[in-house]
């Protein structure tokens, strides 16, 4: 993305090339103005198009009001960086709205694709027993969980501290507005719970001292306590895209090395557990 003035005022252009950018275009367009109906863009929000050039390639949109949410976590105290969390699930609940329905999971899909990432990926840096111990018990839990019902909605599909920013209009109250949503699309809300909460473990330092699912209980308390946006019966799906998403963001930590420690850390947490919540080792 390209930070631009468009009549005087900032906004953000996003170029697409390959063959059919007109195609992206008009499909990018369609997801930001459907998540925008979806939002109601008062206190939930998205940055909308502001032009739209489908066969030059070109999406404008409106910048975000606020800084990153990332930027607030990382001066948070405890409490604070609870309610942001708990913020970011009631943004994610909002969006969701109207478009939640039942199906049926197939983590077969996203064992395949840690499977080609694992083949693609290069470099003296991975641990190899690691990533083979992490896939053997994805694939053990994934045998309890194949047509298991899952709950979907529309989703961000890339739901990070980074893509959301926040401000305070009124005093007291906290406007999210999201970025980087053209590839939101209807999946499992589970996945973009456990994409968030894989982000805010991947950097956060110290160890926390109780972790379950290899996250600090007090994030995964903070989303999950979150009215109406995960239902009981969804957590171990949860628990499965969580150890998915952490062995992605592993593979793709080559030059990330804080990162990838805290990755580690969580993977191990997150296959050696036996109960629901543990201390940190």
């Amino acid at each position: 993305m390209l930070q631009i003035r468009l009549d005087g005022r900032p906004a953000w252009l996003k170029l697409w090339r390959g063959p059919d950018p007109a195609a992206a275009v008009a499909q990018a367009e369609s997801r930001l103005r459907a998540a925008a109906l979806a939002l109601g863009q008062a206190l939930d929000a998205v940055a909308p198009p502001l032009l739209v050039l489908p066969e030059r390639g070109i999406l404008i949109t409106a910048p975000a009001p606020g800084r990153p949410v990332a930027q607030a976590l990382a001066g948070a105290g405890e409490a604070e960086r609870a309610a942001l969390i708990a913020r970011m699930g009631l943004w994610l609940r909002r969006l969701a709205g109207t478009t939640r329905a039942r199906g049926r999971f197939g983590p077969r899909f996203w064992l395949n694709g840690l499977e080609a990432r694992i083949a693609a990926a290069t470099g003296d840096w991975i641990d190899r027993d690691l990533v083979a111990g992490h896939m053997r018990r994805m694939r053990a839990e994934a045998e309890s969980l194949r047509s298991a019902a899952v709950e979907r909605g529309l989703c961000h599909g890339d739901l990070t501290p980074d893509n959301l920013f926040v401000d305070a209009p009124r005093p007291g109250l906290l406007r999210l507005t999201a970025i980087d949503m053209e590839g939101a699309t209807e999946m499992a809300l589970a996945r973009d719970m456990a994409r968030l909460l894989v982000w805010l473990a991947s950097r956060r330092e110290p160890p926390p001292a109780r972790t379950r699912d290899g996250i600090a209980l007090p994030d995964w308390l903070a989303l999950t306590g979150v009215p109406g946006l995960m239902a009981p019966d969804q957590a171990p799906i949860l628990r499965f895209l969580i150890g998915e998403l952490m062995l992605a963001y592993y593979l793709d930590s080559v030059r990330q090395p804080a990162r990838r420690r805290a990755l580690v850390r969580a993977m191990r947490d997150w296959g050696g557990q036996d109960r629901a919540i543990t201390p940190a080792p």
